[in-house]
């Protein structure tokens, strides 16, 4: 029989949930205008939950005598969690507020199954015990403040009802319920005893075509799934709403990829939208508040009074185009980041970023927002005491509005509608003040979190022909065509999930929901045989694997017969991708060579210019004419580089104090240690004071230090071993021309000898020094070989200094025998570019001079000269595109 065939003046309709009411509705409005009707009598169609409130609602508006407050459902949960946060066993839980949703769903549960909190049975388990604990509180504090809850309505109601308090409708239809809770159904039994007529309705036709289909994996099933219901809707002469259902299991968990793929698979030839409101489908599954970035923007900057913030915060808020001035000051913001993490800043101080004053700081950076963030601050400040929460929600939407939020831009339909949502929650938040105290700002911003975090949004959109629902949601929607994903056997029927706060013996001798695999079979057989009644045709589907797992059809699939991919009729697809490949119009034009290097030009590079047109012309082209080159990423403590400044400013100071090998020996060893400490901590403190290391982690840096002192002894014993010597010079600059070109040369260390000839050395921190990096056409390591050329006959030889904790020695070339085992002569290396040392420098000078003139001249080919070492730490794949090659 049909629905409304049933509905007659005074019946009342009630269906599990709020969509399967709306579409009812829906349809019964439709089906009076097909039949031409000018007006009609509205149906009377609620959500059992919205009638049990109607009903009270109704009933106390007629009492003289004060009633309870009905707590809201965000009311109940931040009272719960007070409960366990201010429960003496709070110490031991690890997360309290999941622990809170655990016991409100418990007692939830035990009310809708009429379990009396006194039942013995709940002290079996020592986790029943706790919740009992905390519920005989929860229910003090209801008493005491004269609140009731949800779960009480039933049974306040009941008592009415039967006392006749309450009028009963003459009809009420039950719609698209799978099961009733016993609370529930001695509810509809005493309106039944007041003499209404109960009528549990389910649909009587069945698909005449039901059958189910295996495919690889869950994206292709998903993809055939909208690419199935694309070829429906484009066949479809009338696009009527709700035409073709596509149920996916865990909806919330797969939302943000299913809406991918269908916004794939139905957008229009060379276009591409995000607004999938737009599309002919509309996908049930909403999101929590804080997960839209506008929503997420406004939080970050309310806890900007927590003075120091992460930098990936601070960093979002200078991106995000939801706080004021954010589209005339993007560019100076988007520098400024970068500034961030060049200085390797991993927090920042509101204090610091407000009170420093010079050219690289946010005050002059970003003047705007940082006036914007004074005026907050200075706001902020005046809210040191315990407010209630309305007036936090006022606050919270002056400082919004004094840090300019939303932005300056237009917001879209969906931020319009999130940014409204959000200020009708504020509302509700201040609401909050009957179950909490007045707070400090702290617990005020936890409590607005976690109201953000809990409150589920979807943005409205138009009724569509292709609805994407989850499981539950389908029962009783006469579809045309039906498809059921993820039937697999490890989810349907599904795993039993009893909740851990109530004895399991309880829970599967009063077969509660999710209790034994015994409930969850029959649960599933009675959700299939409504789905069956749901849709003229069914299609049931699942993945054949889950990663390495293989999977099979649920067993309550076996008599349903099987099709193969190739039977179903699909729409046509390709990627975005794809189309934009497929749309190309290829043009071969090699261009290698850039313009050469104007005289008005400002080459910058040093030593680097030669070192990247040795390793890569192009990449030399790219960072240096072009500064094309990766924003820094900061890192916890100290970078590699900021680890050699910290080893060359020690050693610096150390051999300022013992000038030559003479006093290196004769110092006794203590003393040594002592110098070497007293280096290292200046060389540390200098470091720290000019980069954004947290001076307060003095446990790191502790250890840092004595890293350092450890290299350091290790460094110079092994330096007493060398013939006598002393520092001429340290980090000095000279100014030299190669070719055409000028560069500045820093030289770590120049000692001379016993002979007065001169040996260069430059500190390595890192393990690979291999000096046959200095060799060849195109040399790896440039630097020491210019360092050669500029220092004339004196040169006696160069070397590295590795100081490295699993390697500390010289590595080097010289032109005679310095007496020092790992610094060889020319005809020792078999690699030389000559035996002789005026041949070497004859033939470095040629070297780098060549390469010189290619960097002058434009040279710029995408030709690294080891594939594998420099293209995997090089970061400018995307702009040579060598892996198109």
């Amino acid at each position: 029989m049909n629905l409304f065939d049933l509905v007659t003046s005074g019946t009342l309709l009630l269906t599990p949930n709020r969509r399967l009411a709306a579409s009812v509705s829906d349809r019964f409005h439709q089906l009076q205008i097909k039949q031409q009707k000018k007006c009609w009598a509205s149906l009377d169609i609620l959500p059992l939950t919205g009638w049990l409130q109607r009903l009270w609602h109704e009933w106390t508006a007629k009492e003289v005598t004060p009633q309870p407050l009905l707590l809201t459902k965000n009311q109940k949960a931040i009272l719960w969690e007070t409960i366990l946060r201010e429960s003496p066993l709070s110490d031991a839980l690890l997360q309290v507020s999941e622990t809170a949703k655990l016991a409100e769903s418990a007692h939830e549960l035990l009310h809708l199954w009429e379990v009396s909190q006194d039942d013995p049975m709940l002290s079996s388990t020592e986790d029943s015990e706790a919740y009992t604990e905390w519920a005989r509180e929860f229910q003090s504090s209801c008493k005491k403040n004269n609140w009731i809850i949800q779960e009480n309505l039933a049974n306040i109601l009941k008592k009415n009802i039967l006392a006749g308090n309450i009028m009963s409708p003459q009809r009420i239809i039950l719609v698209g319920f799978t099961e009733l809770s016993p609370q529930h159904t001695s509810l509809i039994n005493a309106f039944q005893q007041s003499g209404s007529e109960i009528i549990h309705y389910h649909s009587d036709t069945l698909a005449t075509s039901i059958r189910q289909i295996a495919l690889s994996d869950e994206e292709t099933e998903i993809r055939t799934m909208a690419r199935f219901a694309k070829s429906l809707y484009e066949k479809a002469p009338e696009k009527k709403p709700s035409m073709i259902g596509c149920l996916v299991p865990s909806l919330e968990t797969l939302r943000d990829r299913v809406l991918k793929i269908f916004l794939d698979v139905f957008a229009e030839d060379n276009t591409f939208s995000l607004d999938h409101t737009a599309s002919p489908f509309n996908l049930s599954a909403g999101k929590n508040l804080l997960s839209f970035p506008i929503i997420r923007t406004a939080i970050q900057l309310l806890k900007l009074a927590d003075n120091t913030l992460p930098l990936e915060t601070f960093i979002s808020l200078l991106r995000s185009p939801f706080t004021g001035d954010a589209e005339k000051e993007k560019c100076r913001r988007a520098n400024f980041e970068n500034h961030l993490k060049k200085a390797n800043v991993t927090s920042v101080s509101m204090t610091h970023l407000l009170n420093s004053n010079n050219d690289n700081t946010f005050l002059t950076r970003c003047p705007a927002l940082a006036k914007r963030f004074r005026k907050y601050i200075d706001y902020f400040s005046t809210r040191q005491k315990k407010y209630s929460l309305h007036e936090w929600a006022r606050y919270f939407i002056d400082s919004l509005t004094l840090l300019g939020w939303p932005g300056e831009r237009s917001l879209n339909s969906e931020e319009y509608q999130v940014t409204q949502r959000f200020l009708d929650l504020l509302k509700e938040y201040g609401s909050l003040d009957s179950v909490l105290k007045p707070q400090r700002f702290s617990e005020a911003i936890h409590w607005l979190i976690k109201l953000t975090t809990q409150t589920v949004f979807q943005a409205q959109s138009p009724e569509a022909p292709i609805q994407i629902l989850g499981l539950l949601e389908a029962a009783e929607h006469p579809f045309e065509h039906l498809w059921v994903m993820g039937m697999d056997d490890t989810r349907w029927p599904a795993s039993p999930k009893p909740n851990p706060l109530i004895p399991q013996r309880l829970q599967k001798m009063l077969d509660m929901p999710h209790a034994t695999t015994e409930r969850e079979l029959a649960w599933s057989e009675s959700l299939l045989t409504q789905l069956k009644h749901s849709a003229t045709t069914i299609l049931f589907s699942h993945s054949k694997a889950h990663g390495d797992i293989p999977l099979r059809p649920s067993a309550l699939l076996h008599s349903i017969e099987s099709i193969t991919p190739s039977e179903l009729t699909l729409s046509d697809f390709t990627t975005p991708a794809e189309k934009i490949f497929a749309a190309r119009r290829m043009e071969d034009f090699i261009d290698e060579v850039a313009p050469p290097v104007q005289e008005n030009e400002n080459i910058q590079g040093g030593t680097a210019l030669f070192k990247q047109q040795a390793i890569c012309p192009f990449k030399a082209f790219a960072e240096i004419r072009l500064h094309a080159r990766a924003i820094d990423t900061p890192t916890m403590g100290l970078r590699p580089k900021d680890r050699g400044n910290i080893v060359h400013h020690a050693m610096e100071r150390v051999w300022n104090s013992l000038k030559d090998s003479r006093t290196l020996t004769t110092l006794p060893e203590q003393e040594l240690k002592n110098l070497i400490t007293e280096c290292a901590r200046q060389a540390v403190q200098k470091t720290i004071t000019s980069s954004a290391l947290d001076k307060s982690n003095n446990r790191y840096l502790e250890l840092e230090l004595q890293r350092l002192e450890g290299i350091m002894l290790q460094w110079l014993i092994e330096e007493k071993k060398r013939p006598a010597f002393k520092v001429a010079f340290q980090e000095q600059e000279i100014q030299t021309t190669v070719g055409q070109i000028s560069v500045t040369l820093r030289m770590d260390r120049i000692d001379e000898l016993a002979d007065g000839s001169q040996l260069i050395i430059d500190y390595k921190t890192g393990k690979n020094n291999d000096i046959k990096k200095w060799f060849g056409k195109r040399p790896d390591e440039p630097q020491l070989p210019l360092y050669c050329l500029s220092g004339g006959e004196a040169i006696a030889g160069i070397s590295f200094a590795a100081l490295h904790p699993e390697k500390v020695t010289f590595e080097g070339v010289s032109q005679k025998n310095l007496d020092i085992p790992s610094i060889r002569t020319l005809p020792e290396i078999k690699y030389a570019d000559a035996t002789l040392w005026e041949q070497q420098l004859a033939e470095w000078k040629t070297v780098m001079e060549n390469l010189g003139n290619d960097f002058l001249q434009g040279i710029a080919h995408v030709d690294p000269k080891d594939p594998q070492t420099v293209c995997d730490h090089c970061q400018l794949h995307s702009f040579c595109r060598i892996h198109e090659k």
